[in-house]
């Protein structure tokens, strides 16, 4: 892909004004529109988050603006013959009123959710290789996250986008896949 077609798909991105429009903005990603995503350098979801779409869309609808997810994966062998398994998780930035709105669902369907500026310092394994975790979802997140849109979305939504809380909704049962849209 030329670097013209990159800067152009950037320029909603780079125009984006508020939050709000940084929700429609990921809305018309996850929906497969050809505008990037910023910080990735990427014109398409994943197959790990393909199929995740429909959780993802509706915490998008709920007001969380998504930057890491996987679906839960069952123990099993993987490509080394290693056990590997993990839990469903989502995580991404929200207005304070919609991330308690969504840690309220989170909870009451019994799935964590954890906001490292209110529950203080956390780390949940997520991802395990033969016992041992190689995916750690933390309180730490927040700031790595926020600088994938420093420089690549409006002023305007970055201002707003850094008071937003940065929240994590996490499946506790390992493997379990259809739980987290009860959050959103």
């Amino acid at each position: 892909m030329a670097s013209n077609d990159l800067r152009e798909r950037a320029g909603p991105w780079k125009r984006a004004a508020s939050f709000a429009e940084l929700l429609t903005l990921t809305a018309r990603f996850l929906r497969g529109e050809p505008i990037g995503f910023p910080g990735w350098a990427v014109e398409e979801t994943d197959e790990e988050s393909d199929g995740l779409l429909p959780v993802l869309l509706a915490a998008n609808g709920a007001g969380m603006l998504s930057v890491a997810s996987q679906p839960g994966a069952p123990f099993g062998p993987g490509h080394d013959g290693w056990s590997w398994g993990g839990r469903a998780f989502v995580g991404g930035f929200a207005r304070s009123e919609d991330a308690r709105s969504i840690r309220d669902r989170a909870e009451a369907a019994g799935l964590w959710a954890r906001d490292g500026a209110s529950d203080g310092p956390f780390e949940i394994p997520a991802g395990l290789r033969d016992g041992s975790p190689y995916l750690v979802l933390g309180s730490d997140a927040r700031d790595e996250e926020l600088s994938l849109f420093d420089g690549e979305v409006g002023a305007g939504a970055l201002a707003e986008l850094r008071e937003t809380s940065f929240l994590w909704v996490i499946d506790p049962v390992w493997g379990r896949r259809e739980r987290l849209r009860a959050a959103f």
